[in-house]
């Protein structure tokens, strides 16, 4: 192996080692509502599941993945948050569902910016809409913005349409399903009795990281994330 070879295949490693770093200090964030987790045949793509649990968004269940830029961290490129399903937001793209960040991350700054910080700043524009002046110059979407600023009753309706059919997608499959894509099941009494029982026993209703047995299911009508 050529010196030019084995430099390569050191850079790959670091930013592979950098990469998981990332993944591990976002599992020490607080969080709550939403689970992330790398792609099985791509480091650098993540996929994400957002509950939201307050505001004018209450109860949708939001599907996205996490791009990272090829050379993160080790780039100005921002990583790019975009949503599966449409979101009616003024910092989405309804075209492409990719959230509006410049305002936050204008630029990538190593070191300084992490994931776990963006997925904040999603969960923030989500649950606090109201507490969240949004500049004319970072719109991702015109019509979302207008009816923000105009005519709030059509706004909180094209809202409300988006939630339920986010609840409506919740159980679906990607056409080529990776090997890590969060999925969940509907209910099932007799597949998933047993876990609720021991998580009631053990008073442990929050969701953290899953145990090896995997189980994984939303409660019809409550959209309220419970694992074992």
């Amino acid at each position: 192996m050529t010196l030019d070879a084995n430099d390569k295949l050191l850079e790959t490693v670091l930013q592979e080692y950098k990469i998981l770093a990332e993944y591990e200090r976002l599992q020490s964030e607080d969080l709550g509502g939403i689970y992330v987790t790398p792609s099985y045949e791509n480091p650098f793509l993540w996929f994400g599941v957002i509950f939201v649990r307050s505001g004018l968004y209450k109860d949708a269940v939001f599907r996205f993945t996490v791009t990272l830029p090829s050379g993160f961290p080790n780039d100005s490129t921002v990583p790019t948050v975009t949503f599966q399903s449409d979101v009616f937001h003024p910092l989405v793209n309804p075209n492409d569902g990719v959230v509006e960040l410049s305002e936050a991350f204008p630029k990538w700054q190593s070191g300084d910016n992490h994931i776990w910080q963006m997925l904040k700043f999603v969960q923030f524009i989500l649950q606090n809409l109201d507490d969240h002046p949004i500049q004319s110059s970072h719109v991702a979407n015109n019509e979302a913005y207008e009816l923000l600023m105009e005519n709030r009753p059509e706004f909180q309706l094209r809202v409300e349409h988006c939630v339920e059919e986010s609840q409506r997608k919740l159980y679906e499959l990607p056409a080529h399903p990776d090997r890590f894509y969060i999925c969940f099941d509907r209910f099932n009494p007799d597949v998933h009795g047993p876990a609720l029982e021991s998580m009631k026993e053990s008073k442990a209703m929050e969701v953290t990281t899953p145990p090896s047995s995997g189980l994984s299911w939303v409660r019809k009508g409550l959209y309220q994330p419970l694992s074992k």
